[in-house]
């Protein structure tokens, strides 16, 4: 049995309900079920057999899910490259899942690591022509997928799904999601990156319309479409709901939005009450990683009382904080946050995410606390926690979420110098809606903050610089304090 079972359920079920609207095309269950069957002959005619890995470089398009969903159906392994990377990045990825096969959206770069077939006109015309469909033998624990992380603080890490794997997270997702009935859900994210393509699947899963929409927007654009759309669900990462807030006023933006999730990062206390107030009263904020996808969810009727947590964890899943020695740590005290569920993806062999799983629990790589309903409060990663010397220990989250309410601050990321390991300086990058000093901070700052918490240097940006995915790059950051005089233009362009 594969994961794309129910779907093809669908197209029997509720076929001419419609599954995918990508810009002028719709497609019905129907036609979904027709062509992924299709695609899956098209792909078995050339040479692409059960378990191999099949790299997909395309745009956020129906042609990206029709696809993925006919891999998964023949049996092969999908593995998601980002279209608008460099070369020696994908080709990097490339090598390490050993892809042998790379299907490329015209609007990608040229493949060089490997063989690459180019899905335009001839491709859709050869999908037409495709005559019967091919039986592999099969089963849940076959492979599925390779995901890898965003990379925004280090280099992506890969894992695996098995089918079976797959479908525990997304009945995890579905849980969080909470929805009764059909909904149209709006996708703003990356396919690529691993929640823009989770929420599709999960919501075709369900039987629910799936609206594609370019990731680059502004908040007025952003509004008009989901209202023309007539979206009832949407997900959004931190970075795009602060566009929105920028543009809110008294009424709620996004009021035909049900659900409304922020995915990627955290936000603030009082950002997560303002998107209550001025998006949608069916915001929520919900936590996952990649090798997950969802594990927690913050839902409205929480945000009063517990706005700087991201939730408690679906019933799927269970969650622990312990010590360095793996120690489980009682409600209130921070240490390392661990996972483990039957829908959590295995570290692919010989990689670097092997380092995140150990006895049979997954380590996010988060510093957090639970209180005693196990809401789950994330006190920064445990990578980028600042040490300075007598090894006292900063966590970058509690002094952005201070900068970000500082007077006159719209954005703010904070991490450690270049330095030695116990000689972390605290640096700022911010983004100003006027004029500002270092001097003005500091003082705001010192109100807030211990001493050796407040940012030793501050650097103003026009905008910070983020991935793909819409999650701030902490990477260029750390190049840009390194050069020692970042741009007064926005990094991102």
């Amino acid at each position: 049995m594969r994961v794309t079972a129910p779907i093809l359920r669908h197209g029997k079920s509720c076929a001419d309900a419609e599954a995918i609207i990508d810009g002028d095309r719709t497609i019905t269950y129907c036609e979904l079920t027709k062509l992924i069957l299709l695609t899956v002959t098209h792909l078995a005619d050339l040479g692409v057999s059960p378990r191999d890995r099949i790299g997909i470089c395309m745009a956020d398009s129906a042609d990206h899910l029709i696809i993925l969903l006919a891999l998964a159906q023949l049996g092969a392994v999908a593995v998601p490259l980002d279209w608008r990377a460099r070369g020696p990045e994908n080709e990097s990825l490339i090598t390490a899942a050993r892809i042998t096969l790379v299907l490329v959206g015209p609007e990608a770069a040229p493949i060089k690591a490997c063989p690459s077939v180019t899905v335009d006109a001839v491709w859709h015309s050869s999908v037409a022509r495709a005559n019967g469909v091919p039986e592999f033998a099969g089963d849940w624990h076959d492979p599925f997928i390779i995901s890898a992380t965003s990379g925004s603080s280090g280099a992506p890490k890969l894992t695996l799904m098995t089918h079976i794997q797959y479908f525990f997270a997304a009945a995890g997702l579905r849980e969080v999601l909470g929805l009764a009935g059909r909904h149209r859900y709006f996708n703003t994210l990356p396919l690529y990156y691993a929640s823009g393509r989770n929420c599709c699947l999960t919501h075709l899963l369900r039987g629910d319309c799936v609206v594609l929409y370019p990731s680059l927007f502004d908040a007025h654009e952003y509004v008009e479409a989901a209202d023309r759309s007539r979206a009832t669900v949407a997900a959004l990462v931190p970075s795009m709901v602060r566009r929105l807030l920028a543009n809110a006023g008294n009424r709620p933006l996004l009021p035909g939005i049900t659900a409304l999730f922020s995915t990627g990062a955290m936000l603030s206390a009082d950002e997560k009450r303002q998107a209550l107030r001025q998006l949608t009263p069916g915001f929520h904020e919900r936590y996952g990683t990649a090798e997950t996808l969802a594990i927690a969810v913050l839902r409205p009727e929480a945000i009063a009382d517990r706005a700087n947590s991201v939730g408690q964890p679906h019933s799927l899943g269970e969650v622990e904080v312990v010590d360095d020695d793996g120690r489980p740590l009682p409600p209130g005290a921070v240490g390392k946050l661990r996972y483990r569920s039957p829908g959590v993806a295995s570290p692919l062999a010989g990689t670097t995410s092997e380092q995140s799983f150990r006895d049979e629990w997954f380590y996010p790589g988060e510093m957090a606390r639970l209180d005693e309903l196990f809401y789950i409060f994330l006190e920064g990663r445990a990578s980028e926690v600042i040490v300075q010397s007598g090894g006292v220990k900063i966590h970058p989250d509690e002094v952005e979420r201070v900068l970000r309410e500082c007077e006159g601050v719209v954005e703010a990321a904070v991490l450690g110098s270049d330095a030695a390991e116990d000689e972390q300086e605290v640096v700022a990058f911010l983004v100003a809606e006027r004029e500002m000093t270092p001097g003005e901070l500091i003082a705001q700052c010192r109100r807030r903050l211990t001493a050796h918490k407040v940012p030793a240097r501050f650097h103003f940006v026009a905008a910070l610089p983020t991935n793909t995915a819409g999650k701030i790059d902490k990477l260029q950051l750390r190049k840009l304090d390194a050069d020692g005089c970042p741009p007064k233009d926005d990094p991102n362009e």
